[in-house]
């Protein structure tokens, strides 16, 4: 089984935005379905299997290429790789509910709250309340027109997460260091951000791809935070205990709002 980096994935994601020729929908050409109608088959399902075999990572999809929903949702969850709303991370692929009913799809699928099966995309970034998604089908004239997208965590029904190679520190290190412009850069920031809007940090970094003072104070800080080593690298421990400190944030905050609640009665 070909196995890639979370890296790849997103990167190969992004070299598909703004791609679509208008001259034919290249997903359902590949997948083998071509219709002049965008919604003859689930496009936004079928784009995720393209983009994993751009990637050359399609049998990393349990059961193989699909273009439902619920099909993709029942393999995951059979290979014990489904996982909540509020564990959503980077490489996720996720489903959206739409309706926020509990979905009919599955008993197991019910059993666990999971919403309906509505839509899927790429998570490329997660942030407090939305994560930052790549998907195709979702706006353009063809179902190739893949775009991204600011999506609610409140509309997420369950995250599909492929079991990814796993990146080296040092890969993390030349990608994100003091001095770089890059994509992989600008993603990593987008969490420093987070962490300002909740509140971890006090260090408020721009929205560009570039790696300057203002970063590595901002990174010194979720160091701290996290309670480890305080050098300003970037590495796997680091971009780890910032995933950490968001879910505790989030969860310390539900824990408010429910407490809250009960307290009014």
């Amino acid at each position: 089984m070909a196995t890639v980096t979370v890296d790849k994935i997103i990167s190969t994601a992004k070299s598909l935005v703004g791609k679509d020729s208008g001259k034919g929908c290249d997903i359902m050409k590949w997948y083998g379905t071509f219709n002049t109608t965008i919604n003859a088959v689930a496009c936004c399902c079928a784009g995720q299997m393209y983009l994993f075999h751009k990637a050359g990572a399609l049998d990393m999809i349990p059961g193989g290429k699909t273009a439902s929903c619920g099909i993709i949702a029942v393999n995951f969850l059979n290979a014990g790789q489904l996982y909540g709303p509020k564990e959503v991370k980077p490489g996720d692929l996720v489903i959206f509910s739409w309706s926020g009913q509990t979905t009919t799809y599955d008993s197991r699928l019910r059993a666990k709250g999971y919403k309906t099966l509505d839509h899927i995309e790429l998570c490329i970034a997660v942030g407090s309340s939305t994560i930052t998604t790549i998907g195709a089908n979702n706006g353009g004239t063809e179902c190739d027109d893949f775009r991204v997208r600011t999506r609610y965590k409140s509309n997420i029904s369950c995250c599909c997460r492929p079991k990814y190679a796993k990146t080296t520190n040092t890969e993390v290190e030349e990608m994100i260091k003091f001095g770089a412009h890059n994509t992989a850069t600008l993603a990593f920031k987008k969490q420093l951000i987070t962490l300002y809007n909740m509140g971890i940090i006090k260090t408020k970094v721009d929205n560009s791809n570039g790696f300057g003072n203002g970063t590595l104070k901002a990174v010194k800080e979720a160091q701290k935070a996290a309670k480890i080593t305080v050098n300003g690298i970037v590495d796997e421990k680091l971009i780890n205990a910032i995933y950490h400190l968001i879910n505790d944030g989030i969860r310390a905050k539900d824990s408010k709002i429910t407490n809250a609640k009960k307290a009014l009665g």
